[in-house]
């Protein structure tokens, strides 16, 4: 088995949107007793303490007390009574930000953000979890193909700031949970 090679601290320490950005292409690893599973990082969605995140207003609460770092942390709750969620910790210690994990390449069902985690057996165990470490879950270097494009687009599934244009995914890639055809007009 080849050992863990997980991002340093220092890759998830910047701004929320850019480190969305740079989650894209990158492998998602989880430990699965002898075996490691991995599926490259094909759509993000990006939250910082806008009205759709769980850290609006900067409010800390025990839910989302991961989210405010230190970063390259694990974020992972429940929602809608069936579904986990697992976030990237981005920013600095003390500032609240998060990449949703939607989408994968690699492993088939692992689009959309509940299926995801349904796929790699991740539920709020893992919650606060390091992926520096490299032991249960972790993320490894990867990049964009060349010539692979990033679209662009509006979140999904949310009710507030519905209009900002947070979520990015790779064109063309079959792990996008949902496309949007308009934005992708606009890469060509």
């Amino acid at each position: 088995m080849t050992p863990p090679r997980p991002l340093g601290r220092r890759f998830y320490a910047r701004p929320t949107l850019r480190l969305a950005r740079a989650l894209l292409g990158a492998w998602l690893c989880r430990r699965d007793g002898d075996r490691v599973v991995r599926g490259r990082i094909v759509e993000v969605e990006a939250y910082t303490d806008d009205a759709a995140s769980h850290a609006r207003g900067r409010r800390r609460t025990p839910r989302n007390a991961v989210m405010f770092g230190p970063p390259g942390f694990a974020y992972v709750y429940f929602t809608y009574g069936m579904h986990h969620c697992v976030n990237v910790v981005a920013e600095h210690d003390g500032i609240p930000g998060a990449v949703l994990l939607r989408g994968l390449d690699a492993l088939p069902g692992a689009n959309g953000p509940g299926r995801l985690c349904r796929t790699l057996d991740i539920d709020r165990r893992l919650d606060g979890l390091d992926l520096t470490v490299g032991e249960a879950l972790w993320i490894e270097p990867g990049r964009r193909r060349r010539g692979e494009r990033v679209v662009v687009a509006t979140r999904i599934g949310i009710g507030a700031d519905v209009e900002l244009p947070w979520r990015l995914y790779l064109a063309g890639s079959p792990g996008v949970s949902r496309r949007d055809r308009a934005a992708e007009a606009a890469l060509v």
